[in-house]
């Protein structure tokens, strides 16, 4: 691979007004390319109609099991809710998706539900992803992988994470001891490399180490500093732009970061960073193309 390529993605699009609205400004004005949609949010339609006005942004499906009601009959998807019909918390999904207590055939309804949703109002996802990461857990892997083989999504975004630039610790940007960094970083590239070897993924997505991601200042640099040594290959910057919206932001614990990001996206100094590097920017749809995907197998295996 003799360039490097950047797919710069806003999650949770729909999730409420405020967001959508953040997404299409961060594409119109910024460098943002792609976004994945939540289907199942209080504004998925809103953002439907803003999409007139950003024709050429990706936009995926965002997989969410963890947050709000799910798109089929709760009695449907019994063990991925509670008794208000709504999904279960992610701390409480992430704990039946590792013992095998939420239902692979009620997750892969629910994703292929989601995902028709979508279809149904003329879009065609350019690739998934999921909400808190949920489609890595292993109840959910093997209901993921066929949703998308059966709904003919070729494109995912990639299990494993990277530090850029490389920090002097192992382990990748994980957290907690030695041992579970490492295991976590050995479950995603085994993910990567057999698991999810049938769909078509970045090298890696750009991630940052838990003491940048919890300070915003250190985090917008490190943002520059990820531009800065980014390798040849291709890769994907995920973020959560957002504008204040009463009745939503007031809860959302990631509300000054939205704000801040949604900044960095539309702001000259950031972009230069991108530009300065080298960098091109895609979406997913040009990940997809024959011509790009044939290199992907061997970065992969260069990071490790």
């Amino acid at each position: 691979m003799t360039e490097k390529r950047l797919i710069v993605n806003a999650d949770d699009f729909g999730m409420s007004r405020g967001i959508t609205d953040a997404v299409v400004l961060a594409h119109r004005y910024g460098f943002l390319t792609s976004a994945s949609l939540m289907v199942n949010m209080p504004a998925a339609e809103y953002a439907v109609t803003r999409l007139a006005t950003a024709p050429r942004l990706g936009v995926g499906v965002h997989l969410n099991i963890c947050a709000g009601k799910p798109i089929l009959p709760a009695h449907e998807v019994p063990s991925l809710v509670g008794p208000d019909g709504k999904f279960h918390s992610p701390a409480v999904m992430i704990r039946k998706l590792w013992t095998w207590r939420a239902s692979p055939r009620e997750i892969q309804a629910e994703f292929c539900a989601q995902i028709r949703w979508m279809k149904d109002r003329g879009l065609a996802p350019t690739h998934a992803d999921s909400h808190h990461h949920m489609h890595l857990y292993p109840a959910a892997v093997g209901p993921f992988i066929r949703a998308l083989a059966g709904q003919q999504i070729r494109c995912a975004r990639a299990p494993q994470s990277s530090v850029w630039p490389r920090p002097r610790t192992v382990g990748g940007p994980h957290e907690g001891s030695l041992l579970r960094r490492l295991s976590v970083q050995a479950y995603r590239a085994s993910l990567q490399l057999v698991a999810f070897r049938t769909l078509r993924m970045p090298a890696s997505r750009i991630s940052f180490l838990s003491r940048d991601r919890h300070d915003l200042a250190a985090l917008g640099e490190q943002w520059k500093l990820a531009f800065a040594n980014l390798p040849l290959g291709t890769f994907e910057l995920a973020c959560h732009p957002g504008l204040f919206e009463r009745g939503f932001s007031e809860l959302d614990r990631i509300r000054h970061q939205r704000e801040e990001e949604l900044h960095w996206l539309t702001d000259k100094a950031w972009r230069d960073a991108l530009d300065q590097s080298g960098i091109r920017l895609i979406t997913y749809c040009e990940l997809c193309d024959e011509s790009v995907a044939q290199h992907v197998a061997r970065e992969v295996h260069a990071l490790q």
